[in-house]
């Protein structure tokens, strides 16, 4: 939990989110608060999860990286300004193995060890040395 929105994934893989929902980070196509757990897409496929502030970010099974949510600063990592209300693809690599989202930046790490970062790096988060 974050940012007062909630993610979680049943046996067989789906989705569930509920909670705050201003920037779409439930991931439902909507912007209304959930006080129940709501299913996100028909994907049963998903691997693990992380909710930000007002972000989230998932990895399917299949090891690609799926984001939604606000888009403030590109914290999606996307390129883009525009906040996402259901998941969307970034890129088409796969090999993305766990995933965990700060209050403005994400850190993620591949099959081959590396690790990455993106996001607001006001303080430094991103570790890059601005």
């Amino acid at each position: 939990m974050a940012g007062g929105h909630f993610l979680g994934i049943k046996d067989g893989g789906s989705l569930w989110a509920w909670g705050a929902n201003e920037e779409g980070q439930l991931g439902d196509g909507t912007r209304k608060h959930k006080g129940d757990p709501v299913c996100i897409g028909d994907a049963t496929d998903w691997k693990t999860i992380s909710a930000g502030e007002s972000r989230s970010v998932g990895i399917r099974s299949d090891g690609s990286l799926w984001v939604w949510g606000d888009n403030y600063r590109s914290r999606l990592g996307d390129g883009m300004a525009m906040s996402k209300g259901t998941p969307i693809r970034i890129g088409t690599g796969t090999g993305w193995q766990t995933v965990s989202v700060g209050s403005a930046h994400s850190l993620a790490i591949r099959d081959d060890g590396s690790l990455w970062a993106w996001g607001d790096n006001l303080y430094g988060e991103l570790g890059d040395g601005r």
